[in-house]
């Protein structure tokens, strides 16, 4: 019997560190859309886009490359973005992400406050696990961002592009992203610096780290067209490219942040 117990409590810990890893990286990628737009923007913004993700091995397992469509809408309020299979909802007032999945008809909330979620991720945890996951947290927490602007110019879907290389060190492993930026999409600045700010202000733990960002993307001179990033987990390599297709101002629809009828909430914590 002791000889498993070390065996599983390694197994629960590194499902925890995946987990928080899953929502940092959620978070980080959220946050970079809407610090990118903060300082140009004063309506609602939608933009489609398509999204390619690589093959990828992982514990044994090949994950196969992956294509979809992704739309999103950006306002004062919140966050959504929506492919086929899932919708990411973040609410900047609430300070909270709602993630729901379509195919079983679920959704699942979870709290931006740092503090908070590690509450709700640490319920029934032995006071070793609970010092183990904060330790992790605090961590992972550590992340800075640089910017850097290229002379490298060129033309993607009609739009005149310049290349920036965005940089995030994390103790998750470097985040390295080729953007293409243009300055052709003409908008006002005015109420996405307030989103920005409320959600800088629920995530007491990234707060710094998101300011330094925050910083750092306003060198990306206009609205990102493509992005190809490439991270590292669990010594394997991982690549997606982000391509606009579409972007534009207007009004978003009614009830993009309301939960549809007939999904039901996920509890616990799995």
């Amino acid at each position: 019997m002791s000889g498993k117990l070390p065996s599983y409590k390694s197994q629960n810990q590194q499902k925890g560190e995946n987990k928080m890893k899953r929502w940092i990286s959620l978070v980080i990628l959220s946050m970079a859309v809407v610090l990118t737009l903060a300082s140009t923007s004063s309506a609602d913004i939608y933009m489609k886009q398509k999204v390619h993700t690589d093959a990828v091995q992982m514990m044994g397992m090949t994950q196969p490359a992956n294509d979809l469509i992704a739309e999103i809408w950006v306002t004062e309020k919140g966050f959504r973005s929506d492919d086929p299979a899932n919708s990411t909802i973040m609410l900047g007032k609430e300070q909270k992400m709602i993630i729901l999945d379509h195919a079983a008809k679920t959704y699942a909330e979870h709290p931006l406050n740092m503090n908070e979620m590690m509450a709700e991720m640490s319920k029934d945890k032995s006071p070793e696990e609970k010092a183990m996951m904060n330790q992790m947290m605090q961590k992972m927490m550590q992340m800075d961002a640089s910017v850097q602007e290229t002379a490298d110019k060129k033309t993607i879907n009609h739009w005149k592009c310049r290349k920036y290389i965005l940089t995030i060190n994390s103790a998750m492993g470097p985040i390295t992203s080729e953007i293409w930026a243009t300055e052709d999409l003409k908008v006002n600045k005015k109420v996405y610096e307030q989103l920005a700010t409320r959600m800088l202000a629920s995530m007491p733990g990234l707060q710094s780290s998101m300011e330094s960002m925050k910083k750092e993307m306003e060198k990306i001179k206009g609205v990102q067209v493509m992005t190809i990033s490439t991270f590292t987990m669990m010594n394997q390599p991982h690549k997606s490219t982000t391509e606009l297709l579409e972007f534009k101002e207007g009004t978003a629809p009614a009830g993009i942040f309301t939960i549809p009828a007939g999904y039901k909430k996920q509890t616990g914590n799995p």
